[in-house]
């Protein structure tokens, strides 16, 4: 794919991300490498729940049954504390701990603090890159793995460990090519789709680069839009290229008024988060679906969402919305036969009920934001590593299947014993 179009983030919600998101694959495994992602993204996941809590006190039976159902070993507890402790985020005492203001829109960047306090390998720095860059599109590893070796400046047996580790603990999903091994992220381009997601994405010309980069740029802004204004934007030549890899993902409202369709981009939602979570995930677009055509399609009369940002926030805080709107009434169905809101009428007019707060919360970023990463990692961050085991777990791990040592790690440490003799 053209630079043009490729962007390799460096911010730090990016590397939290994909802390928390190897350190679930490394769950699924036994392996003696990636320890600093594993203390980081235990220690991120740990912190979490307990920034969830109603009180900000948390006494140590408490805490315990905390880390138990969150997939966190009792023995690993006190280290990811004392952990957390030096970073400033919390107060430990003899009968529990204090958390120090750490909200949920923090904890991607306190989750990268942590990785960087551990002074990370440069073969873990390497996986997390390439993890990012098979997330933009699929990338075929002659073409990135001279860039990320440079970049990290990895030995050629560190480069071979970076490939075959990243590939048998999950950490990128791949494909063999027609020429070349293929690498993408699972949750956004299937493996029928991976390389044709890749030449059609490297077959655009400068034009069609252009128009991609002001859809995306429009998608970053609403995070949900009409798929009328995309394809005239694109045209239906490069709608129909983007639509057919799945690079656009369309969700439908349906009304009185008939069927609406609304787009997003599959990373909005779906970038780090295992397979696992897909219906949670379908359940966040749909709502995010409804609540735009509200915005953006509902008159006064039926309506119309005029300020998103309250309404979104008594939705989630107050858990109802109410009022004699027609849209409360017809605009939800899907999601109520999904079991995410309950419609109910009576004298006081409709009330839309909600049932699942974290989807609610994954639909206000996309729509306020553009990007819902940061709540849809939470909802991953805070669920027990067994439930996480989805397609792309059985394709690449069985449960704690022994993954070899990286051959320049064992290199390494046969010469420091070697050393100490």
């Amino acid at each position: 794919m053209s630079k043009q179009i490729k962007i390799i983030s460096g911010e730090k919600a990016t590397t939290g991300a994909w802390v928390l998101h190897h350190d679930q694959k490394l769950t699924a495994v036994r392996s003696p490498d990636f320890g600093n992602i594993s203390l980081a993204g235990r220690a991120g996941r740990l912190l979490s729940v307990m920034s969830k809590e109603d009180e900000w006190d948390i006494n140590n039976d408490r805490l315990t049954e905390l880390a138990r159902v969150n997939g966190i070993e009792k023995f690993a507890l006190p280290g990811l504390l004392e952990e957390l402790r030096k970073a400033g985020l919390i107060d430990r005492g003899n009968d529990g701990v204090a958390v120090l203001g750490v909200t949920q829109a923090s904890l991607l960047g306190h989750t990268a603090d942590l990785f960087e306090s551990q002074q990370p390998e440069k073969l873990e720095r390497a996986v997390i890159d390439l993890a990012e860059r098979a997330s933009q599109s699929p990338v075929a590893r002659s073409d990135c793995e001279e860039e990320i070796s440079d970049t990290h400046k990895l030995s050629k047996s560190e480069r071979d460990d970076l490939f075959s580790l990243s590939e048998q603990i999950g950490f990128v999903d791949f494909e063999n090519g027609k020429s070349d091994r293929l690498y993408f992220n699972g949750s956004l381009f299937s493996r029928e789709n991976a390389e044709k997601a890749k030449n059609v994405l490297e077959g655009l010309n400068a034009e069609e680069q252009k128009l991609l980069l002001e859809a995306d740029h429009l998608l970053s802004k609403m995070g949900c839009a009409p798929a009328e204004t995309l394809k005239k934007l694109l045209g239906p030549i490069l709608w129909s290229k983007l639509h057919q890899i799945a690079y656009y993902e369309v969700s439908v409202v349906a009304n009185e008024r008939g069927a609406t369709e609304f787009v997003m981009k599959p990373a909005s939602l779906a970038k780090f988060v295992p397979g696992g979570l897909a219906d949670m995930l379908d359940d966040a677009k749909a709502l995010a679906s409804s609540l735009t055509y509200g915005i953006v399609k509902s008159s006064n009369v039926r309506g119309a969402i005029r300020d998103p940002e309250v309404l979104i926030k008594v939705f989630i805080n107050r858990g109802y919305v109410e009022g004699w709107a027609e849209a409360l009434r017809e605009d939800y169905k899907l999601l109520e036969r999904r079991g995410v809101v309950t419609v109910t009428s009576s004298n006081k007019g409709h009330r839309l009920t909600l049932n699942k707060p974290e989807v609610a919360e994954m639909a206000r970023e996309l729509i306020l934001k553009g990007d819902a990463t940061q709540a849809a990692v939470h909802v991953a961050a805070s669920q027990s590593a067994a439930q996480f085991y989805g397609p792309d777990h059985t394709r690449h791990a069985e449960r704690l299947k022994d993954i070899p040592e990286a051959k320049s790690g064992a290199a390494r440490a046969l010469s420091v014993l070697r050393k100490t003799r």
